[in-house]
């Protein structure tokens, strides 16, 4: 029987060598067999850690199923371009800005659980970290100074009063700014910066410079320079509004009101627009307000649900409206426009369903690139779509707000079997790419403007939207107070 144990121990003990033998061996396979394709996978999966490669597949750059490895398609003529739609983050985003270097189109990000920066290069999907200063849990975010700071909203609780608090920071990136010698040459480590902006590359990882701002914000908005911030503050008296040089920090109280429920895009001037918050079973109102003389202009009113979008002038709003639960868009110009007999409108509707909130002007301000739901789900628009109950399919379009024309420019569906519902669109500074949030998921894409459009009457997806006999008449708008 003695025998018999020793034996029984000596077969274990090789059981147990051949085993480990084959772990080692498998992982060696992993590791080396299969090379490339593992480092492909791990960097899917941890998409935009550190890395500071300039390869598209080293920097955790997110291709759609269909491109090459290096992020580029195939057309029918066999010619290699850049895929139509690029995933620039897997992780959940807040706020997005176009910035150019060296001539090379970017876009910077916030990542919303970390705060951390990212930039992504819009010619071919590279992208790397640029701070690493963590603050948890980014709400909102707003980009100013060329890119160069952020305002970071996010919800706290107060450690002494137990309350929610809106904290709001404002967060300087380390940049390294170009600088010139005597002669006005640059050196050469610094040779790959746009000189024409204060945005330029970054060395390593760094960390980010946090300024406090007030807290309990309830809305603000960056001029389109990015050195002016206007903010709003609940007060016992309704809203008081303030505007603050960010370069300086010096802050002025321009605007109190008794209404306290206001969105404001600030513009190139520094006069501000100023719109009632929406509901889709409320009349809303817009006003140009300037803080030098505290004067009101009125632009649109009475519009149910009425949400806006001025270019960075002014010259022209895009302005939504909700007619009989049915999204309508329209445009406002000062200048108004040219109708019938020498009739002049102020206000004219256009045939594309959508949100204000889904489009972006382009530099000409007259012409938009939009995502467009086909069909108009049932339910309150835009409140549904705010809290979340109610998402769109989107496709993309461009409108002319001269001739009415819209474009079609494609279908996520068709060309990388995705579903967006656009949200936070931006152009980039060439305006060959329309960059968005998808709202479903909260990750970060771009598309790429096709050179050629599509006329709208040539498609068959033409989206919905009331008929012509069914719109009301346009109107010019009267100027006046408040209601």
């Amino acid at each position: 029987m003695e025998w018999q144990q020793l034996l029984a121990k000596k077969w274990v003990r090789i059981g147990l060598v051949v085993f480990f033998i084959l772990i080692i061996l498998g992982g060696l396979w992993y590791l080396f067999g299969r090379g490339t394709r593992a480092n492909n996978v791990i960097e899917e999966i941890f998409s935009f850690g550190a890395s500071v490669s300039n390869n598209p597949q080293e920097s955790g750059a997110n291709l759609i199923e269909g491109t090459t490895n290096s992020g580029q398609d195939r057309n029918k003529d066999g010619i290699v371009e850049e895929p139509m739609f690029r995933q620039l983050a897997s992780v959940q985003v807040a706020g997005a800005y176009a910035l150019k270097r060296g001539g090379v189109p970017y876009v910077r990000y916030i990542e919303k659980e970390t705060g951390h920066a990212y930039e992504v290069n819009l010619s071919d999907g590279a992208g790397r970290q640029l701070t690493q200063t963590t603050i948890p849990r980014i709400a909102l975010a707003d980009w100013a100074l060329d890119g160069n700071a952020v305002i970071l909203r996010s919800l706290e609780r107060d450690a002494f009063s137990g309350r929610d608090v809106v904290k709001t920071r404002l967060g300087r990136l380390p940049v390294a700014i170009p600088t010139r010698d005597a002669q006005g040459s640059v050196s050469a480590t610094q040779a790959d910066s746009d000189l024409s902006s204060a945005s330029s590359s970054f060395d390593r990882v760094g960390a980010m410079k946090i300024e406090p701002l007030p807290d309990n914000i309830i809305a603000l908005s960056v001029a389109p320079d990015g050195k002016d911030l206007f903010y709003l503050i609940k007060n016992a008296n309704g809203v008081s509004g303030s505007i603050i040089n960010l370069e300086t920090r010096a802050t002025k109280a321009v605007f109190q009101n008794a209404l306290s429920e206001w969105s404001p895009q600030m513009l190139s001037d520094g006069t501000i627009i100023l719109t009632t918050k929406p509901s889709g079973e409320v009349a809303g109102y817009s006003y140009r307000y300037d803080p030098k003389t505290k004067a009101l202009e009125r632009l649109v009113r009475e519009k149910n649900g009425l949400t806006t979008l001025g270019t960075g002038s002014g010259s022209r709003v895009l302005y939504g409206e909700n007619i009989a639960k049915n999204s309508t868009l329209g445009v406002y110009s000062k200048s108004g426009f040219a109708g019938d007999e020498g009739t002049v409108f102020y206000e004219k509707t256009v045939s594309l369903a959508t949100l204000p909130e889904k489009c972006a002007w382009l530099s000409d301000g007259i012409r938009l690139l939009c995502g467009s739901f086909v069909n108009t789900p049932s339910g309150l628009i835009p409140d549904l779509w705010y809290q979340g109950r109610l998402s769109f399919s989107d496709t993309f379009w461009s409108l002319d707000t001269n001739t009415d024309e819209i474009a079609y420019l494609a279908d996520p569906k068709t060309e990388a079997g995705q579903e967006f519902d656009v949200t936070n669109p931006i152009v980039s500074t060439n305006e060959e790419h329309f960059i968005f949030t998808n709202k479903k998921d909260g990750t970060l894409w771009s598309m790429r403007v096709p050179k050629k459009e599509v006329p709208a009457e040539e498609t068959e997806t033409l989206p919905s939207n009331l008929s012509p006999a069914e719109l009301q008449d346009a109107k010019g708008s009267e100027q006046g107070n408040l209601p």
